[in-house]
């Protein structure tokens, strides 16, 4: 009885371990996403992310990042999605020359 016990203990587990490391990758404010058609987006160079980054807490000021990615918009190479001090979230357009490009609130 013992060993069944320990068996469906064990079993449980690892599902609940599974799903918290599925959890963990779906929040992932860095991952790369779909594209609108489907496809998947080219993964973003950690030197490529910092420099959007930068430029984006340039000109809105520190906050936490929330998410990173490539922009779906010709016009712009980047998005950066920031959580400000004061709560508010903002999407900063940044473009191939890590300049920002436009700035708005995020939904």
């Amino acid at each position: 009885m013992r060993k069944r016990t320990w068996v469906i203990g064990a079993a449980v587990a690892g599902l609940a371990l599974g799903g918290a490391t599925v959890a963990a990758a779906s929040v992932n404010p860095f991952d790369n996403e779909g594209t609108a058609d489907g496809g998947t987006q080219s993964p973003l160079s950690q030197t490529d992310r910092d420099k959007a980054v930068q430029a984006a807490m340039a000109k809105v000021g520190q906050g936490t990042v929330t998410e990173v990615e490539r922009d779906e918009n010709p016009n712009s190479a980047y998005e950066v999605e920031l959580r400000l001090a004061n709560g508010s979230e903002v999407e900063v357009a940044v473009g191939k020359d890590f300049q920002v490009l436009s700035q708005s609130p995020d939904d």
